[in-house]
């Protein structure tokens, strides 16, 4: 029985996997144009890199630096001249380092040059790069798009480098290099795997569970196999969306009365005067919006007009904003002024608090949304009030208290947002999380199916649907455009 399973399975995953690998390379080959770039940014540096990709590679070294290729040995830095094509000029003094095919980034041959980071420099070389026959400068996101079309790379790395690019924070640093380093598309990978031995044992006591022998048993380890797979892609799909959180920054929204002093929390924070600081209520009427980095966790904190009641129209607009940032803000912090009382209200729970609140201000409470609630003005209140470790409680004119809101507020955010560090890879894109629900919903259906004794051939096809979701989060599943790609790869720099 089991040389008649592992039989199926080996005639089944190579079709499959050849068929791919004849794809990628057919796509590859469609890219002949030799592509530079300046690599390593448009400000003034001591060192810029321009790269170079594509069959031509080679005349680089050639033509602008008069070296044989033979003098040139790969991956080695070899310091040189670096001259004009066309009436051999010198440019500058630079490094040349080649990189042979397939041995590099894009999997073609590929030309680095070193040379000094003045503007004047850089353009020069760009210019005479122009010059040469077959040469043209990079799109956005064309040396990754090369990389991905030769197999060097697959969807999910890609994602994960131009996460690493955009990254602003530790967190979400750790989070990039661990997708870009080919964490996440191994998981979706070995649950791929998974499917297509199923899919084999299933076709093998489809076809050969009379002739062979091959007991019901075999498909009660098989659904007991699919049921484990479920429940792995359940747990990942129920992550409270953390890994997206983290990749695009957490929305806070700060909420309060008039004068409470939601516009001086957003200067403290911030470091810097945001927003208009008056006595007058009503001064801030449009949401204002600044990113951070607190804790190493990414912010995105509005600052909002002060809930009142208004007959003036164009404040009750920012209320109405207002009101709408706090529905679908990730975390809200209400800012109550403690010098208005009753000191009793500081000693109830922090729950009802929030809920009274609310209801108060006219906001909707829900007990699933995060809230974090913040006494501001403890300077014209007794250093001895009452209150709940958990309530924090400031003076946004001394700073007094600081510390320690913004010791619950980074544990608030780490609640929100992944911990590369500790936890497994999570979804970090609406299109992986797509990819991965038809998935999961494949597996439901074929247990369904299973469990009521129904078409076992039916059953198969929606194990197939499901390899092909867990194989296009990773491009390595059936792509039926381009669009994809280009939306990609339209987030990457020039250069990259």
């Amino acid at each position: 029985m089991l040389a008649v399973l592992k039989s199926t399975r080996c005639l089944y995953q190579p079709s499959f996997m050849s068929n791919f690998k004849y794809t990628r390379r057919c796509s590859a080959t469609t890219h002949r144009s030799t592509i530079f770039a300046l690599s390593s940014g448009l400000s003034k540096s001591a060192i810029a890199v321009i790269r170079i990709s594509g069959p031509k590679s080679l005349d680089v070294i050639h033509r602008m630096t008069r070296r044989k290729k033979d003098s040139v040995i790969p991956r080695k830095a070899l310091l040189c001249r670096i001259v004009d094509p066309k009436n051999e000029e010198m440019l500058d003094n630079g490094l040349v380092l080649w990189f042979p095919q397939p041995h590099s980034f894009t999997g073609e041959d590929s030309v680095e040059l070193h040379v000094h980071g003045g503007v004047a420099v850089v353009s020069s070389v760009i210019n005479a790069l122009h010059k040469l026959p077959g040469f043209r400068l990079a799109e956005a996101g064309e040396f990754t798009k090369r990389a991905y079309l030769a197999g060097k790379l697959d969807a999910t790395e890609v994602e994960g480098l131009a996460d690493l690019l955009r990254a602003e924070t530790e967190t979400q640093r750790r989070q990039a290099i661990r997708q870009a380093t080919g964490e996440l598309a191994g998981l979706y990978n070995l649950w791929r795997t998974r499917v297509l031995t199923c899919m084999a044992h299933l076709e093998a006591f489809i076809d050969f569970g009379e002739d062979q022998d091959i007991g019901e048993e075999v498909l009660g380890t098989l659904r007991d196999s699919v049921q484990s797979l479920k429940a792995e892609v359940d747990s990942h799909l129920n992550d409270n969306r953390r890994g997206e959180r983290l990749r695009s920054g957490v929305k806070v929204a700060i909420i309060g009365e008039p004068n409470a002093g939601k516009s001086s929390l957003i200067n403290i924070l911030g470091r810097r005067n945001v927003a208009i600081v008056s006595p007058h209520a009503g001064t801030t009427r449009d949401v204002l919006e600044i990113s951070l980095d607190i804790g190493g966790f990414p912010v995105v904190i509005c600052d909002t007009a002060g809930l009142r009641h208004s007959v003036d129209p164009v404040e009750n607009e920012g209320l109405r904003r207002a009101r709408e940032a706090a529905a679908t803000a990730d975390l809200v912090i209400i800012v109550m002024d403690a010098s208005r009382g009753p000191e009793s209200l500081w000693q109830q729970p922090v729950k009802d608090l929030i809920r009274h609140e609310c209801q108060r201000l006219n906001l909707s409470f829900s007990a699933e949304n995060n809230y974090l609630v913040l006494l501001n003005k403890l300077d014209l209140v007794s250093p001895n009030v009452n209150r709940p470790p958990e309530l924090s409680a400031i003076s946004c004119k001394t700073e007094k208290g600081l510390g320690e809101f913004l010791v619950h507020l980074e544990g608030k955010l780490a609640e929100l947002c992944a911990n590369p560090l500790q936890e497994s890879p999570l979804i970090t894109s609406s299109r992986q999380r797509h990819h991965v629900q038809l998935a999961f919903w494949h597996l439901e259906k074929f247990l369904d199916i299973v469990e009521h004794q129904g078409d076992l051939a039916l059953a198969g096809e929606y194990l197939r649907r499901s390899a092909n979701q867990l194989g296009s989060i990773t491009a390595r599943g059936k792509i039926d455009t381009e669009e994809m790609l280009d939306v990609l790869f339209r987030s990457f720099c020039i250069g990259k």
